[in-house]
């Protein structure tokens, strides 16, 4: 006989929500092993002491969580979700009768009451302040990378920049402040005025005026963005630094060596080593880790065998460190001229008659005269070099596609490929939020494995990524 299933609902339901959520499942393993009373402390003084009882914020930290690791950008969407399922509602301690908070309230205290506040930040230190105490951190071998957020605007938004100055003084100021964003870009297809070249340095969008042109690979197109940093240790994949930046080489290499400098004074933890791509390949970044104390383990860019090929290298001038000059070959003089600006190179340069009637010019410049220069933190940059030979260096290159994982699961299903917000001083809350679920993640996938009575140890002693 076919059966058939009637749909009559019973008045009332007599079930645990505890029952129903499985011993294995994620949320579950959540609850049992992150702390999360912190959070009513961290935000205390951001409330009134009077008047009606607010939300409470370790709820709304739930939920947020919630969003997080299941990849539900919408904020009304997460409400929607958090109303209709069991196990969302279990983790945000609401029962069946309870209300869901309304989705404006999520925007009421962004915008209201935690920006300013660094409350995410705190979030996510305290998570790595908990990984710490369980022993998952061992804090001395890093990796540090960046990738770029597609912002959400368009072309269509761009506008040229009003500038209220001559524009000498205005070419001049950015010139100082960042020679990359006069490089030209040609918009996608969704720019009204096809043809035309703009620039960071030229446009603006209106919708999100951070947003800023960025390829993610040569030949590819420009979009808008925006760009996250990660800074993670090698050997559990914690990530100890998340921050947004401009989506250029200069931002992320400022903003990557601001997360790996506050690591020692937030979380005690002095880094030994730090493992990058070529893109952080420059002299001011070698010399803070090495002035830190820090190995870096960075393949480094070397123009010099290009620039000087089939002439007389740098090695062949004899350096007179009372004069503060080279001497060349023939024994003329080169003259120290200055800093070049964007190059940050130390100049000497030989006299043009000395050159003109030398015998050995052609061995040795293609210019009308001779010039060497060497970068201003030449002897970190020659530590970073050294240090490309040690077996430590493949290491760390090898434990860089840790990070690319990271980056990969974030865009892949926790809906890092597009900025849920505008402006670098809300999209922190994605980026960093997005860290805190991933170590979350680690942590208790970590402290299942080891049992409740079991403690990972940290050797201290070796090289351990």
């Amino acid at each position: 006989m076919l059966g058939e299933k009637r749909r009559d609902e019973p008045m009332f339901y007599y079930v645990k929500l505890d029952d129903m959520i499985p011993e294995d499942h994620l949320l579950r393993l959540i609850h049992r092993h992150v702390d999360f009373s912190f959070i009513r402390h961290k935000v205390k003084h951001l409330y009134s002491h009077t008047g009606r009882p607010s939300i409470d914020p370790e709820l709304l930290l739930r939920m947020l969580l919630i969003g997080y690791l299941y990849g539900i950008t919408s904020e009304r969407r997460l409400c929607e979700e958090v109303r209709m399922h069991i196990g969302y509602r279990w983790f945000a301690g609401l029962s069946l009768e309870d209300t869901v908070p309304d989705h404006s309230t999520f925007s009421k205290n962004r915008h209201e009451r935690f920006v300013g506040n660094d409350v995410f930040q705190k979030v996510f230190d305290e998570i790595v302040s908990q990984c710490l105490q369980h022993g998952l951190v061992g804090g001395r071998h890093l990796t540090v990378d960046a990738t770029h957020i597609k912002a959400d605007a368009s072309f269509r938004s761009m506008e040229p920049v009003v500038v209220e100055m001559k524009p000498k003084e205005y070419i001049e100021t950015l010139e100082e402040k960042n020679a990359v964003e006069e490089s030209p870009w040609e918009p996608g297809d969704d720019y009204p005025h096809r043809g035309q070249k703009i620039s960071n340095g030229t446009h603006r969008s209106t919708t999100d005026p951070d947003a800023r042109f960025a390829r993610k690979a040569p030949g590819s197109g420009a979009q808008l963005s925006h760009s996250a940093t990660y800074v993670v240790d090698n050997g559990t994949s914690i990530i100890l630094g998340a921050e947004v930046s401009k989506p250029d080489l200069a931002s992320e290499g400022k903003t990557a060596l601001s997360q790996l400098l506050r690591i020692p004074w937030t979380f005690g933890l002095m880094p030994g080593t730090v493992g990058a791509d070529r893109g952080y390949s420059t002299g001011s970044f070698f010399h803070a880790l090495v002035t830190a104390g820090i190995d870096p383990h960075v393949p480094v860019k070397d123009y010099r065998s290009q620039n000087d090929n089939g002439i007389y290298p740098i090695t062949a001038f004899r350096f007179d460190e009372r004069e503060n000059r080279f001497l060349c070959p023939e024994g003329k003089e080169l003259t120290y001229w200055g800093i070049h600006h964007h190059s940050r190179q130390h100049v000497y340069r030989a006299r043009l008659r000395d050159c003109r009637v030398c015998p050995r010019k052609q061995a040795c410049t293609r210019d009308r005269s001779r010039s060497l220069s060497y970068h201003i933190h030449e002897a970190s940059i020659e530590k970073a070099r050294r240090l490309t030979k040690t077996p430590a260096y493949r290491i760390s290159q090898r434990m860089r596609k840790r990070i690319e994982e990271l980056f990969g699961e974030a865009k892949e299903f926790m809906g890092f490929r597009r900025a849920k917000f505008r402006l670098r001083c809300f999209l922190r809350e994605q980026i960093l939020m997005t860290a805190t679920a991933q170590n979350i993640k680690r942590m208790v996938k970590l402290l299942s494995r080891m049992g409740p009575k079991k403690e990972m140890q940290e050797d201290k002693g070796t090289l351990v990524h």
